[in-house]
This record gives C-alpha cells, structure tokens and sequence, in this order.
C-alpha cells in the first residue's frame, strides 16, 4: 500500500545519504561549500517553482498555521512544542519558538524580489510577464503573512542583494505593518496589471513560466487568467484585514465584493498546492503529525460543532489509540460518536499522545495546502454583504455556498486520509448533507444574528488539513480589535496570555539590535496587538 511505501522512500533516502556521506572523496570535500541546489543565479521560471512550494508548504502549511490551529483552537497541543504553547509555558514568548518560519518566511521574500528584479532588468527576462506577475503576487503574500503574525517588522530592505549575491542591509530596519501593507496593495495593482485581463503570456528570451509553475501550471492557457483571479481574491481578503483601518467603510465593502466578482467562479480555480501524491510528495500537516504526533482533538471545537448538531462531528475525528499504532499506518478508528473522541481539554490537557482523539484529517497524506480558497471568497462576499446591511438575501446566498465548499474540502481531506493512512472510515459530507444543516441548523441562527453565524462558520471551515488555521487566527484578532467577540475560545490561560501576535525569529533577535529591542523579552506577544487589530505595531 501507499502509506508503507512512503516510509519505504523515507528510509531509503535515509540509508542513501548515510552511504554517500561515507564514501566522500577528496574532491567532494573541496566542494562541500558548493550547493548545487541553489546556484548563485537560476533563470526566474525554476525560482517561481521554488517561490511557489515553499509559500504553500512553509509559509500556509509549516508552524505559522500549526501554532495558530493550537492558539485558535481548532487543536490541542498535546505534546513537546505544541503542548508548551497550548499551556503558555515559554513556547510563545520564546525567539526559537517561529525561528524556522521566520527563516522560510523571508528566504520568500527574498526569492520574489530576485525574480521581479530579473525580469525588469535581465534582458533575457525582459517580457516575461507573467512570471513577475507571479512573483508580485507571493511577495504580497508572504509579505502580509509576516506583517499579520509579526505586525512591525523588517521588510523594504530584506531580500536586496549585493552584485555578488551577498545581503545589501545585514541588520534589516523594522518596517510598520501599515506600510507593509501599503506595498502588498501596491504589488497584487502591479501584478494585475502585467497579467492584463488575464491574456498575458511571456515574451522573454529565457523561456515562459509555463510548468515551472506548479500552482496553476498545468494548463498554460489559462495561467495567467488563474492568477488574475488569485491577485483579486487577495485584495478582497486583505482589504476586509484592513477594514477596521478603513477610512470610508462602506466604499471598501463594496470594493470586496467588487474583488470577489473577479475572482474564483467555483473550487476548481482556487488557488493552491495540490503536488501531494501519499508517496514522495507529503501534505505538511501529515508530515508533522508522522514525526511529532503532537495534536489531539479540541474540546472547545467539538463543542460548536455539537451546538450546532453539526455532521462535521464526529466524522472528522479518530478515537483515542492508545497503541500508538496511528503513527505508523493503522489502527485508527474514526469516531461514531462525540463521546467515542475523547476530547482534549483546552488550555489544561496531559501532556501525553495517544490519550486523547484526534483529527482524522491530520493523517491526510495528500491533501492539497490552499493558498486561499473558493469557500474563504463567498465568507469573504457573505461578511461584506452581512456588513453593508440591506442585502441578508445575497448574505444568505453566499454563505450556503461557502459552507458547501467547506464541507467538500473537509470531505476531500477525511476520504484522502481513510485512503491512504487511517485503517478505516468514510465521509458524508456532501452538498445535499451541507444543505440540510444550512436549513436546519444555519439558518435559523443566521436570521438572529447574520454576522455572527457567518463569522463562527468562517472559523469552523477553516478547521482541516489545507494550512487555513492561520486565517482563522488574522480573523479572530481582527474581529476582537473591533469590540466584536463572536468567537468564543476556551482556553483559561486567554485571559491574560492570549498571543496576540507572534515574536520574532531568534536568528534576528541575536543579529539585528533594531530586531533585539523590539523582542525584549518577549512577553510583548501577550499585551500588543497587531496595528490592524487595534494596535499600534
């Protein structure tokens, strides 16, 4: 089977590289200083591969979206790292604690401002529009997700570089999350209009995009059109980020669904990562759980599921196994009932695998890691219509599409996970079962209160193994840097040590003083929020 396979190659290459490591020759040792994999220059088309991996692998699926899910509770941290953040006990307030994202996060940046400087420069780069296109927009997006989750932070002088390859600025200056965010709106401009209408191709002499792309790729006639309407999915997501920041609210409100009207018509076109094959290629979260097996189903999720009489539960959730044996391939049983998934108590756990359930979908081997999806766009229309008031019919409309999306992508995720690594289980949870508890469950709640009930679906959506636990986390924030507490966590440690944002990477808190000075000691993360949430870095 798939699953024995893949550890198969695991251990291969583990084998592999112990082999080769001690047959080194002389010759290889005079080059050990010579990687291969990243050469001094690299036509912009395989940086873009890179670019693209990593921003879906790293910066949407690695620790950003692992520490939020715990922090959101859309997980319990039941073990090392994760534990310790799930009972505040140093892990938050810690420079070591995100120092790899931190890292991946602006190697990122860094790559996109290469690629864009390539092809406004290079003259074998020149008229490769479509490829700076792409690089403008995962630059907007890694540049947001470090200014949402670090707010304040280094960012105008990071990833410029010297003609010999080398840093230009060694110790970054600290940006303000405000004109981070200025430069985000600035490139997804730029970028729709080199895509223009989406009929751009590359012109340059060193070759299209074309496959290097592994997001949308696939199929070159309708590259560029796929992510004119990612560049448009964006701005709707970071203008309603912005929105408690909003000079003339109204106006913004209806840019949003101005932006959303051009971007994605259904799943099919949303924007993300979906290489994953079981075998070779891992989704990120299935590769944590594997190594770490540090996450237990959250109490406090389950119960709103249970409020709602909400078929998510208990389909979505894996007994308790005590064996252990989930972590090599079976012996998982999905749960049939809520009592069956022993919850995870939140904030208060033991701090011990296997005690408790867990998410079915942590063992999704090749669940795609969504960028941004079909399902956040129509939350995105429904809050904004919800917003403008007047308008409850489309509201309604558009949130019984959202919540459809949603139940296909967790359905997609429990099916990939029964496939090719639980033991058993199934999934039903399809557009006729989405729309009985729209009209059972959703709607009656959404009459007494729209807002709230598209916001607490919102956060129930984005529970899975696509990476979008982060967002849940930006809209939490945002939401209670509005005065509007919609979502009720139940972690006892939130009263006072509720990170409020993330802290910076230890490799800039030891070598940029700017960097060291804004850490501190870190129990900042505790007491500031972001600028957008209310803040004032």
């Amino acid at each position: 089977m798939k699953k024995y396979k893949s550890i198969g190659k695991l251990l291969a290459v583990s084998f592999l590289t112990a082999a080769i490591a001690s047959a080194c020759t002389e010759d290889a040792m005079d080059k050990i200083n010579e990687n291969p994999n990243n050469p001094l220059d690299a036509p912009a088309k395989f940086l873009i591969t890179d670019l693209g991996v990593s921003t879906a692998f790293s910066t949407v699926g690695g620790d950003f979206s692992l520490y939020s899910s715990v922090y959101i509770e859309h997980e319990t941290g039941i073990s090392n790292q994760l534990y310790r953040a799930e009972v505040r006990s140093g892990e938050p307030t810690t420079a070591t604690t995100y120092n790899n994202a931190w890292i991946n996060v602006y190697s990122n940046i860094k790559n996109a401002k290469i690629v864009i400087k390539k092809c406004e420069e290079d003259p074998s780069e020149k008229g490769n529009v479509v490829t700076e296109a792409i690089a403008k927009i995962l630059l907007a997006y890694n540049g947001a997700v470090a200014a949402d989750v670090f707010g304040n932070t280094p960012y105008s002088q990071t990833g410029i570089l010297n003609p010999d390859g080398t840093p230009m600025y060694m110790q970054p200056k600290i940006d303000t999350q405000e004109s981070i965010y200025q430069e985000v709106m600035q490139n997804l401009d730029d970028a729709i209009t080199l895509l223009n209408n989406g009929t751009a191709k590359d012109a340059g002499l060193s070759g299209a995009v074309g496959s290097k792309d592994l997001i949308y790729g696939s199929n070159t006639s309708t590259q560029a059109s796929m992510w004119l309407k990612t560049a448009y999915a964006l701005k709707a997501r970071y203008t309603m980020r912005l929105l408690n920041k909003s000079a003339n609210k109204t106006t913004d409100l209806q840019n949003i669904l101005t932006y959303v009207s051009k971007s994605f018509a259904n799943a099919s076109e949303e924007c993300k990562l979906a290489v994953y094959d079981a075998d070779s290629q891992l989704n990120p979260l299935w590769s944590f759980s594997y190594s770490r097996n540090s996450l237990a189903a959250s109490a406090s999720l389950i119960e709103k599921f249970v409020e709602r009489n909400d078929p998510r539960a208990p389909q979505a959730f894996l007994e308790p196994d005590p064996t252990g044996y989930i972590a090599y391939g079976y012996g998982g049983t999905q749960a049939t009932d809520i009592a069956g998934i022993k919850a995870a108590p939140n904030g208060t756990p033991q701090e011990l695998q296997n005690n408790y359930g867990m998410s079915m979908i942590s063992w999704a081997m090749s669940a795609p890691t969504l960028l941004i999806s079909y399902h956040e766009v129509k939350f995105l229309e429904a809050e904004a219509l919800c917003r403008l008031g007047g308008r409850l019919s489309e509201a309604k409309n558009a949130l019984k599409a959202a919540i459809t999306a949603g139940f296909e992508n967790l359905e997609n995720s429990i099916i990939d996970a029964a496939d090719t690594w639980v033991y058993d289980g199934d999934s039903g949870l399809g557009a006729d079962v989405a729309e009985t508890y729209f009209t059972d469950e959703v709607e009656p709640l959404f009459d007494a209160n729209p807002l709230q009930e598209t916001m607490i679906q919102k956060y129930l959506a984005f529970f899975g193994a696509s990476g979008e636990s982060l967002e849940a986390y930006n809209d939490y924030r945002r939401l209670k840097g509005a005065g509007e507490n919609f979502i009720v966590l139940k972690n006892p440690l939130n009263n006072n040590k509720f990170p409020l944002r993330f802290g910076y990477g230890a490799d800039d808190v030891l070598a940029n003083p700017e960097v060291k000075a804004a850490f501190g000691d870190g129990q900042y993360v505790y007491s500031e929020a972001v600028w957008w949430a209310g803040g004032n870095k």
